[in-house]
């Protein structure tokens, strides 16, 4: 009798269980593929449930919506913002019920992003025309590296015009020789404001990654031990924070999703996953969009937030 009710509610589980993807990037940012062709890889790859979320900028999202529609995908659109919490950067992802729930505040905000963005490529080519070899010197010009980018500028696009010229042999040894050593940091929007900001328009923050490398909440060789996650976990809550991204690449390969899935229940915040998919930018090949698979209670969880 108990072995029948295990089975029957392990089928129920499995029926539960969709492919998503609800963190991804478009050639709006720095993805390798444009809003439609992303939708039309997931459809491919049987997904059901699709989110774009380029870094800064809403400016996909049109085109997004308007192809999953066409191909019957659910969709809603998203944004990753890089914000400042402690004086350490946090990626911050952001779900909305549909285009027409963004409000003027957060879309001014977001524009103001992209300028930032501007002026850090601006400073960024300067510092490599500086210090690659001397024959390529004074050759990268921002105009052709913005030629490049459908949205936000990002630094995979200067990285591929290096490769264009001939500087270095392969967008990994732009980033490796030259554009993490010569990064620009700049201003960003604090996690309180953007969490206010997301909350008015009923959207829902979610910590992306918090345990990758980059941009991480947890990060023991930079000060950040995971004894301190919980009091940090607390007070972003109270910022507004509603989820974390805790089944994630990164976590899988350090054994740490289910450290995050129990800060998260400890917090009563929703639990995501995501394969964070950027395409051929970050070595990743198009059948692993969508390959994370979850319970969808997730998306019931947003549902009744964007209703509240």
């Amino acid at each position: 009798m108990i072995k029948t009710l295990l089975k029957n509610v392990n089928r129920a589980r499995i029926a539960s269980m969709k492919k998503f993807e609800i963190h991804m990037h478009s050639t709006f940012s720095d993805g390798e593929f444009s809003p439609t062709r992303l939708v039309d890889i997931a459809r491919g790859n049987g997904v059901s449930v699709l989110c774009l979320t380029d870094h800064d900028t809403f400016e996909g999202i049109p085109e997004f919506m308007a192809a999953a529609k066409a191909v019957e995908i659910s969709a809603f659109p998203g944004i990753e913002i890089t914000v400042r919490y402690r004086g350490f950067n946090l990626h911050l992802l952001a779900y909305f019920e549909s285009i027409e729930s963004l409000s003027d505040e957060l879309s001014h905000e977001v524009m103001k992003m992209a300028s930032k963005r501007e002026r850090r490529m601006r400073e960024l080519i300067y510092r490599v025309n500086e210090v690659i070899p001397e024959k390529f010197r004074g050759t990268i010009e921002y105009e052709n590296v913005r030629r490049a980018a459908e949205g936000v500028l990002a630094r995979p696009h200067l990285a591929k015009e290096m490769v264009r010229l001939g500087v270095v042999p392969s967008t990994r040894d732009a980033f490796d020789r030259y554009l993490v050593k010569y990064n620009v940091e700049r201003e960003n929007l604090e996690m309180e404001n953007a969490c206010k900001l997301i909350r008015e328009c009923n959207g829902i923050p979610v910590l992306a990654h918090p345990g990758e490398r980059s941009y991480s909440l947890c990060n023991p060789a930079k000060g950040r031990p995971y004894e301190d996650a919980p009091e940090m976990v607390e007070e972003l809550k109270s910022f507004g924070l509603l989820g974390m991204e805790c089944v994630y690449p990164y976590h899988e390969r350090t054994g740490k999703v289910e450290y995050y899935k129990g800060l998260s229940q400890k917090f009563g915040l929703i639990i995501t996953g995501s394969r964070d998919f950027h395409g051929s930018a970050t070595y990743q090949s198009e059948h692993l969009l969508g390959a994370t698979k979850m319970d969808t209670r997730f998306l019931e969880q947003f549902k009744e937030v964007w209703a509240a």
